[in-house]
């Protein structure tokens, strides 16, 4: 049986390939806050808590160098609510390595992947310093993204990219009479690209 496009005619074997790539990534991207059980992470000297979920075979990033991630984040500590997910609409999250644009688990979680590499991160709530600020004058810029939706900038990425998102992670970081275990996040995180930095 040949397996029609949207448009009516034949998808081919790369693009049907590709096809399932994405999906298969997309699925990588989107499991469960819970599937992983805590004697399969290692804690890197920093604190936080890494899963290999995928070994890369790319280039390692180098501070200075631009890399290009999706990801998806969870409150794991309450509720598991969804952050964000970019392989869903396919928006890749880019920043330079050691320039402070990433909160410092990114920036550790990269430093420390190949390029193709997929890897579960898990910031414990008891380490702000490696998430976003729990002060709410130094995690926004005080510009707007979105005026309808009254999404705020952050100062350090990743962005939620929705108002949902950005309320799930507000209330742990906002709410005061949660335990700091409540605090803890998690991020799917595949490394797409790195692009060296010009000598």
């Amino acid at each position: 049986m040949t397996e029609l496009s949207e448009q009516g005619g034949p998808v081919s074997q790369s693009r049907r390939a590709a096809m399932l790539g994405v999906l298969a990534t997309g699925a990588a991207m989107t499991l469960s806050p819970k599937a992983a059980l805590a004697d399969d992470f290692v804690t890197l000297p920093s604190g936080i808590k890494v899963l290999t979920i995928r070994e890369g075979e790319g280039a390692t990033p180098q501070p200075g160098d631009t890399v290009a991630v999706h990801w998806a984040g969870f409150t794991k500590g309450y509720q598991g609510k969804r952050i964000d997910n970019t392989s869903v609409r396919d928006e890749p999250y880019e920043f330079k390595l050691g320039s402070g644009q990433a909160i410092k688990a990114f920036e550790i979680a990269v430093s420390n992947m190949k390029a193709g590499g997929i890897v579960r991160v898990e910031v414990p709530g008891e380490l702000p310093e490696l998430a976003y600020p729990l002060d709410r004058g130094q995690r926004f810029t005080g510009e707007l993204i979105s005026q309808d939706l009254k999404i705020y900038k952050y100062r350090y990425g990743p962005q939620p990219s929705e108002l949902g998102g950005q309320r799930a992670l507000d209330f742990v970081l906002d709410n005061t009479t949660l335990r700091p275990f409540n605090r803890t996040l998690l991020f799917d995180i595949k490394l797409l690209a790195v692009r060296k930095q010009r000598q």
